[in-house]
């Protein structure tokens, strides 16, 4: 049985590479972003799934979390890229 991994922050950089590296290694990717309809790359690789999650919103993670194991059946490992960024003085 494949394992299913869901990451978080999978429209660019790390957490997109990261889903089509466990793709290419037989894993379901269910592959998070806040705007999904404007990824085109992961959509096209099979045992991918890509949904809509917000960090910052606690209902997109409930139903991303939901609509990936309605499509795998469980989820497996969680890799949370997606983050906050405070750009500044630490001091301030």
């Amino acid at each position: 049985m494949r394992k299913t991994i869901l990451i978080t922050g999978a429209s660019s950089g790390i957490g997109k590479v990261t889903a089509q590296y466990f793709q290419s290694q037989d894993w379901n990717v269910v592959a998070t972003m806040r705007s999904p309809d404007q990824e085109t790359d992961l959509t096209l690789l099979e045992n991918v799934f890509v949904t809509r999650l917000d960090v910052q919103d606690s209902a997109s993670i409930t139903q991303a979390i939901a609509a990936g194991i309605d499509q795998f059946g469980r989820i497996d490992v969680l890799l949370n890229n997606a983050g906050y960024g405070s750009y500044g003085v630490l001091e301030a």
